[in-house]
Parts: C-alpha cells; structure tokens; sequence
C-alpha cells in the first residue's frame, strides 16, 4: 500500500496521470529528459501541495514552515533543467502542438501540473507527503529527480494498471552495457 502511494505521488508529480494520450504509441523520454520535465514543473507542484496541506500539518512541517525554502531552491534547479526539459515537452507534444514554442508554455505548465497533482490529493494523504518531502528534502533537487524518475519507470511497468500517460520513460540501460 504504501508503495502504491509513493508511485502514486512520483506520478502526479510528473504530471503522468492525467493526461490522454496512450502509452503505447507515446514517444520515450530518456531518464535524463524525465528528470528535466520533473524539475521544471517541482516548483509549483511543491508549493501546490504544500498550500493544500497546510491546514493538516504542524507550523514545522517541511511543506509548511520549510515550503518556501524548499520551492525556491527547486526554482533554481527548474531555470537550469528548463532548455532539456522544453525538448522533452516539445517531444512529447500532440500534432496540434508542432511549431509551438515550449518558452511559450513554460508559465502554463508548472500550474498546470500542480493542478492536477493538488486535484487527485486526499487531505489524508497530506501528512505521508509531507514525510516524504522531509526525507527527499536534504537531497539536491537532481537526486530527487532522478529518484522519482525511477519510481515513474516501475509504476508504468505495473501491466495491471491502465496507463494513458503522455510519454514513457525509456528503459535504463544496464550499467555494465554501457561501457
């Protein structure tokens, strides 16, 4: 149960469950491009989550007394991830989306995505969140991504589970097969 959530929380912060698309016939993001679009939409998933929550946590909860500290060092991270991170959303993007400039978008996106993470939040899950942010807290912004990039991959390896995510994350290459 408590894996479901976790997946469930790397998910929503990638913005993975409430899209249209098929999986099947999505483009693959490499970890590197997933770890981008997971940076430069942070920001404003964090501080979504943590405004939602603040009713259900201490005054000392990482997403509430420590959320501004928290965001604006993921502000700084989202700047730098930004020119990958624009690739994989021009990657990802519909048909309808071809020749739209992703620097265009960037203002839309980030609220977009802590929209519907903040929709699919129970208040009841305020507090395990909030855990989690106090333990991926200490770790660069780089880390975590690349963590919940991993999570993303094994939730969208569970066959059980319908899958309308947008993109896929190309399958890690084995250390050894990469020398």
């Amino acid at each position: 149960m408590r894996t479901k959530t976790i997946a469930t929380v790397a998910t929503l912060w990638l913005g993975i469950a409430a899209t249209t698309a098929q999986a099947a016939t999505a483009p693959c993001l490499t970890e590197s491009e997933a770890q981008s679009l997971f940076l430069a939409v942070a920001p404003d998933a964090i501080d979504a989550v943590g405004q939602k929550c603040a009713a259900q946590l201490a005054p000392n909860a990482t997403l509430r007394g420590g959320l501004g500290a928290l965001v604006g060092r993921y502000r700084v991270a989202a700047d730098a991830a930004w020119p990958q991170a624009s690739l994989a959303i021009a990657k990802i993007g519909s048909a309808d989306m071809k020749g739209v400039d992703p620097a265009m978008l960037r203002p839309m996106i980030g609220p977009m995505i802590a929209q519907m993470a903040t929709d699919k939040m129970k208040p009841a899950d305020c507090v395990l969140v909030d855990r989690l942010a106090t333990q991926l807290a200490p770790l660069p912004p780089a880390n975590t991504a690349s963590l919940i990039v991993v999570i993303a991959q094994e939730a969208m390896r569970d066959k059980g589970k319908a899958n309308d995510a947008p993109f896929t994350i190309c399958p890690a290459v084995p250390i050894s097969a990469a020398k």
